[in-house]
């Protein structure tokens, strides 16, 4: 799972497959540029799993190595199955789709959405304040990005709606699965967990731990939101803070991370600890999900990455840092 996890992170950073790997694209009538003349390339972090987000047509599409037919995968099952080499031409429906490769296997897949799992542990908070008769409950700008339930839609900062209940998985946590399109990867999720309904809820203290500890944004009105660069995992944390629990996507934390000064006018530092990973990724989001400055840097003991702020407008930004199978995201400020 991490290799996947790390895999998509590089995927929507748009990192660069790795020289030293074999290339692996994608290619047919189903595929840009729809003639079998060209492939999409894929991308790698360790020469064995590719990905790619393809929009496709119907038709059809094989795999192959280097540019060239020489070597080549191909099957008959679709959206997954197993292609052998010279294979056939697998067919595709039309849809935009993450499409995960294993060179040595031959399995592949063909993925219209990605789940995330919000987990909240309410232990310190349901100690002074009952759990609602409807439970624990999440807000975010869901329909932003087309997530839904088994049930169907999550609608929009609509936590009483039925579709936004949390389950209660005992010892405190409670959790719901959430589905995105493809589309979505990478886009900027922005959530806080409910206690009812409005009212009782996160992050409406400008001085509670959402906000002091930068796991969070203010919309404007003093709420505090919580942020998620939407990627296939779990994500837990604890009642109104920053700490993480359970099983989570935070058990990839970068050790060490630093970032100064916060706010920051025309320069910031990013310092961390690299956990032996050959390069690391910064990247800063505006609040629409868009990518507004990345910078890749070979690593060191204690790894330095100094960003250029000048060019950027005041006010609120999101920050990924990335290194090898380890992730950090949190809030940036710019005077």
């Amino acid at each position: 799972m991490k290799r996947i996890f790390t895999l998509l992170t590089a995927l929507v950073l748009s990192a660069a497959a790795y020289a030293q790997f074999p290339s692996v694209g994608i290619i047919g009538s189903a595929v840009p540029p729809y003639d079998w003349s060209a492939d999409v390339d894929m991308i790698t972090v360790d020469g064995e799993n590719y990905a790619g987000i393809v929009t496709c047509v119907a038709g059809e599409a094989k795999f192959r190595q280097d540019n060239d037919w020489a070597i080549n995968w191909g099957a008959t099952d679709f959206p997954s199955g197993l292609g052998t080499a010279n294979g056939p031409n697998i067919p595709v429906p039309a849809g935009t789709y993450l499409v995960i490769f294993n060179r040595t296997t031959g399995f592949y897949s063909f993925q219209t959405n990605f789940d995330v799992t919000y987990k909240v542990d309410v232990t310190n908070y349901s100690a002074t304040t009952p759990v609602a008769a409807n439970g624990i409950r999440i807000g975010g700008n869901f329909g932003d990005y087309s997530a839904t339930v088994a049930a169907g839609p999550v609608a929009s900062w609509t936590p009483g709606d039925a579709n936004s209940a949390m389950t209660d998985e005992g010892n405190n946590i409670w959790s719901i699965t959430v589905s995105y399109p493809v589309a979505s990867l990478g886009a900027v999720q922005f959530y806080k967990f409910v206690n009812g309904d409005w009212g009782a809820n996160e992050g409406t203290d400008p001085a509670n731990t959402i906000a002091v500890d930068s796991c969070g944004v203010d919309d404007g009105a003093g709420n505090i939101n919580r942020t998620y660069a939407l990627m296939p995992g779990t994500v837990c944390y604890v009642w109104d803070a920053c700490t993480a629990c359970g099983v989570s996507v935070a058990e990839n934390a970068i050790a060490n991370l630093t970032v100064a000064p916060n706010p920051a006018s025309d320069v910031v530092n990013f310092s961390f600890e690299a956990n032996n990973a050959a390069t690391a990724t910064v990247t800063l989001f505006d609040l629409t999900g868009k990518v507004v400055a990345t910078q890749t840097v070979a690593t060191s003991a204690v790894t330095n990455v100094e960003m250029n702020t000048t060019a950027l407008q005041a006010g609120s930004y999101i920050y990924n840092v990335v290194a090898g199978d380890k992730i950090a995201t949190g809030k940036l400020i710019k005077q």
